[in-house]
């Protein structure tokens, strides 16, 4: 073993053996996987499909509630309704690495969930958040991912007061006299939104859009005293959304552990 790098002595990998079936066996154990692996594959494609076509609807669902008195309502750009210390700032570019107790802070891997905790974040050295003040979170923020899959969101727990996040993130905090903050969550999750994070997002290898597109992006302001009743609505539906991805990420997952059990028993012998 290296000390930087964990390396395996190529004499072990020599000695290795391998059981070797005869070649009729073999070719029998491919046509088999083959064929599995293609309706696993088909199974796959279909769950995938089924939770995008549900996301678009649910886009589609937001879209509409936004839009149906949008000429009775003001708009603006999301600068103009955010908290005055609220920058809309990218997060810590150089988090370093995992350190037992350190500063919990949020990356956008962590935003597959619709509210984080603290559970499963990593933690840096806390000198690294030092000029990132800017994003120090409160608790209760609307966490936007900014490169990569631009877009995604996640709503901070309490919890998660001190802590902050990355380069790929900007938290956002709508003022509370001009938008609910989970009104303004779900504004972000509607199809007029996203179409806009769609449009601003550029690149190849590394999706993104810039700070100053995050800042321009219109939204509409219902009456005040209207945006409660208006997030009653909408976490009705939503919660019904949310357990429907549960069950086809329930699936997908439990086609990916078919494929590793099936693998497992044809090198095993196991396979009939």
């Amino acid at each position: 073993m290296g000390s930087a790098q964990q390396v395996v002595n190529t004499k072990i990998l020599k000695d290795w053996e391998i059981p070797l079936p005869p070649l009729e066996e073999q070719q029998r154990i491919v046509a088999v996987l083959d064929e599995a692996f293609e309706g696993l594959a088909r199974a796959r494609a279909h769950a995938e499909a089924n939770v995008q076509n549900a996301q678009d609807l649910f886009e589609s669902y937001l879209g509409a509630i936004f839009t149906r008195h949008a000429a009775d309502w003001i708009s603006a750009p999301l600068q103009e309704l955010v908290e005055r210390d609220c920058t809309l700032s990218y997060g810590i570019v150089q988090p370093g690495d995992d350190v037992s107790g350190g500063l919990p802070i949020v990356r956008p891997t962590d935003l597959g969930r619709r509210i984080i905790t603290l559970n499963g974040l990593k933690q840096i050295d806390p000198a690294r958040a030092n000029g990132y003040t800017r994003t120090k979170l409160k608790g209760t923020e609307i966490l936007l991912c900014v490169r990569g899959s631009t877009g995604v969101l996640a709503m901070a727990s309490e919890e998660l007061k001190g802590a902050n996040v990355t380069r790929g993130i900007v938290p956002v905090r709508f003022e509370p006299g001009r938008m609910d903050q989970k009104l303004g969550y779900y504004q972000f999750r509607s199809k007029p939104v996203q179409d806009q994070i769609r449009a601003g997002t550029y690149g190849a290898a590394l999706m993104q859009i810039n700070i100053r597109d995050v800042r321009q992006i219109t939204f509409v302001v219902p009456p005040l005293d209207q945006q409660a009743a208006m997030v009653e609505r909408i976490e009705s539906i939503a919660n019904d959304f949310d357990t429907l991805v549960k069950d086809y990420s329930r699936k997908l997952q439990s086609l990916d552990d078919l494929r590793q059990s099936l693998l497992q028993k044809a090198f095993g012998g196991e396979l009939t």
